[in-house]
C-alpha cells in the first residue's frame, strides 16, 4: 500500500479490503512483521473517508487473539469486517493440524465477532460456508451474517492476475481466460457451482439442504477430489443430529 494507491482507490471509488490475520500471530501467519502499518492504512483509509473491510481469517493460532484483532482494526478505521475460516487449500494444506478450526472454536469466532461488532455498533459477514448444523445457536447473531450457501460462479467469480478465470477466490481450478472469445472453457466445472449440483449424498436427506450448501464444495475438492464429496474441514462426526 501507498498514499499514491490509496488515492486512487479515492479517486475511483474503491471499497478497500486489507487483512488483518491477528496482531502478535501477524508474522508467524504471513513471513512479515506488519501488522502496525495495516492498521496504520486502516487511519490513512478512513481520514480520505474511504469506506474499508477489514479480512481476518481465523485459525487455532489467531483465536485466542480474535477480540484485539477486530476491536484493533475498527478502533483504527476500519468500516466492516469479513470473518473467514482458514480453509485448507495450496500451502495451507501442509498446516492443517495447526490451523483448522474446531467445530467448538467456529461457535467461539462467531460469538467473539458478534460481541465486538455489538459493542462498536458495526456489522459483519462470514465470507467462508459453514455448514447450518455446525452452528449452535444461529439466530442469536445479530451483527454477523453468516453464509451458508455458495455463492461462486452465481454472485460472483475470480480473475487472478494472469487473466485467468476461477470459480471462486479458494478454487485452483481455471476454468477459462478473459483473453479467450469465450471467457469460460470448462463449463462442465462451472455448471457444478452455476447449478449448486454438488451436493454431497452425506447430507441429502437433511431438511435444511435447501438453505445450505454443506460447507465449502471449493474445499471437498481439494481434498476429496469432487465439489459434490464432505467439506473434511468440518468435523461432522462431532456432530449429533444431522
Amino acid at each position: 500500500m501507498s498514499e499514491e494507491y490509496l488515492k486512487l482507490f479515492k479517486e475511483v471509488n474503491v471499497h478497500l479490503s486489507m487483512s488483518l490475520p491477528g496482531f502478535s500471530n501477524f508474522k508467524k501467519l504471513t513471513g512479515v512483521d506488519n501488522a502496525e502499518n495495516v492498521l496504520y492504512w486502516f487511519q490513512r483509509a478512513k481520514a480520505l473517508g474511504m469506506e474499508t473491510t477489514c479480512n481476518v481469517t481465523v485459525t487455532k493460532l489467531n483465536i485466542s487473539e480474535l477480540y484485539e484483532t477486530l476491536a484493533l482494526a475498527l478502533l483504527n478505521g476500519a468500516s466492516s469486517i469479513l470473518l473467514n475460516r482458514f480453509l485448507p487449500g495450496g500451502r495451507g494444506l501442509s498446516y492443517m493440524e495447526e490451523l483448522l478450526l474446531t467445530n467448538e472454536q467456529i461457535n467461539e469466532m462467531l460469538d467473539v465477532a458478534e460481541d465486538v461488532l455489538s459493542e462498536a455498533g458495526r456489522y459483519g459477514h462470514v465470507g467462508t460456508e459453514i455448514p447450518l448444523c455446525v452452528i449452535k445457536e444461529p439466530s442469536k447473531y445479530k451483527h454477523i451474517s453468516i453464509g451458508y450457501k455458495c455463492a461462486a460462479a452465481k454472485d460472483f467469480f475470480v480473475i487472478d492476475p494472469a487473466g485467468q478465470v476461477r470459480c471462486c477466490n479458494h478454487s485452483p481450478v481455471i476454468v477459462g481466460s478473459v483473453f479467450d472469445e469465450n471467457i469460460v472453457s470448462n463449463l462442465d466445472y462451472w455448471r457444478i457451482f452455476a447449478n449448486s449440483d454438488y451436493h454431497p449424498s452425506f447430507c441429502r436427506d437433511c431438511s435444511k439442504l435447501d438453505m445450505c450448501d454443506c460447507g465449502c464444495r471449493e474445499v471437498a475438492a481439494i481434498l476429496n477430489k469432487s465439489p459434490s464429496e464432505i467439506d473434511w474441514s468440518i468435523d461432522f462426526s462431532a456432530i449429533k443430529e444431522l
